[in-house]
């Protein structure tokens, strides 16, 4: 029998990866380095991290931003710091092995190269003793998210976009997702959230805090552009069942109006050929359920509403009440185009 694990189970380690990319993270990477640091710290206090850095970085991240010594460096190729699109999950059976897709970048649309990326599974593999298990479909980690009981969600309109997949049908795609993964069923979300410029990432949308209890982002606010979608997908969850044939448990997460880009956000970014551009007065997508789940502990981004803000740690800390529950600004991480979740891989 081979299972797909929840990300609520227990850990072996977290990957993150040290940003360097000043076409993506302003102030040449400054803010969102520390932002990082810290959330490695808080998460090594619970279990192993391991901090991938460029060869030529390596000296800089250990001695310069008051990096805990329980925090792991080791030395790796990547293109870009978004650990839970590149690498991929492990798989549960006799011979663990990690279930690893192709990557493009997000539809070759949000940098260039990307190759680093794509070969990062085989750093970790190398790194656990695990085998390599390849499918044909293009996508990120950050859009499947299973229950750990035989279910897995996913954002359609991203994978199957023509910029990923644009031959393989959505039968196609979830036969292929069961083969690979073991799930029993695919629970497809039709749209992400607005302004994911990932073109839609399951991430942003749900969580699980053990296999029936669902985190879902949403709004009563009818002036949140997120207002119809998310109540459009609560409607969808409440009229599924899980593999064995039960109802979810729906946790409510606040998800915040969109953030609006201002001159400095955009100036202090470099431009690079093949690179989104980031301009002053772009939507930016901020989502308190994008947080970092591990063994005893959830990193919960923190945007600078106070009331808002103190509304999600309740909600996550009502959801997770045997973890502790800890906050942390996450505006660069927004800035940059994801979350906590998005910059850190649990490993099974």
């Amino acid at each position: 029998m081979i299972r797909l694990p929840g990300e609520y189970e227990k850990q072996k380690a977290t990957i993150m990866l040290f940003p360097y990319r000043n076409d993506i993270w302003r102030k040449n990477c400054e803010p969102i380095r520390h932002t990082l640091v810290k959330l490695a710290n808080i998460i090594s206090e619970h279990q192993t991290v391991i901090f991938g850095v460029l060869p030529e970085l390596e000296s800089e991240l250990k001695n310069n931003y008051g990096l805990s010594g329980n925090v792991r460096v080791v030395p790796m190729k990547y293109n870009d710091c978004w650990a839970r699109d590149t690498i991929s999950s492990v798989v549960l059976c006799e011979k663990n092995y990690l279930a690893s897709f192709s990557f493009n970048a997000y539809g070759a649309g949000l940098y260039r190269p990307w190759d680093d990326d794509d070969n990062l599974d085989c750093d970790i593999a190398k790194l656990f003793g695990y085998d390599i298990k390849k499918s044909r479909l293009i996508l990120e980690g950050g859009n499947l998210m299973s229950d750990g009981n035989g279910t897995l969600f996913a954002v359609k309109e991203s994978i199957l976009n023509k910029n990923r997949n644009p031959k393989v049908t959505e039968t196609e795609a979830a036969d292929i997702l069961k083969q690979l993964t073991g799930v029993r069923q695919i629970v497809w979300i039709e749209k992400g959230l607005v302004a994911d410029e990932t073109g839609g990432h399951i991430d942003n949308l749900i969580a699980f805090a053990d296999k029936s209890t669902l985190l879902l982002s949403f709004t009563d606010d009818e002036s949140n552009p997120q207002y119809k979608l998310t109540h459009d997908i609560e409607e969808q969850l409440k009229s599924i069942t899980n593999a064995d044939g039960e109802k979810y448990e729906i946790v409510r997460i606040p998800v915040p109006q969109l953030y609006y880009r201002d001159k400095e956000d955009s100036e202090t970014i470099s431009k690079a050929k093949g690179s989104l551009s980031r301009e002053s007065g772009d939507a930016v997508l901020e989502t308190y359920i994008n947080f970092a789940l591990a063994n005893g502990v959830v990193v919960v981004p923190q945007f600078g509403d106070k009331e808002m803000d103190e509304q999600a740690m309740i909600a996550v800390k009502k959801a997770f009440p045997d973890r502790d529950v800890v906050p942390l600004d996450a505006k660069e991480a927004a800035l940059g185009g994801g979350g906590f979740h998005c910059l850190t891989k649990h490993i099974n």
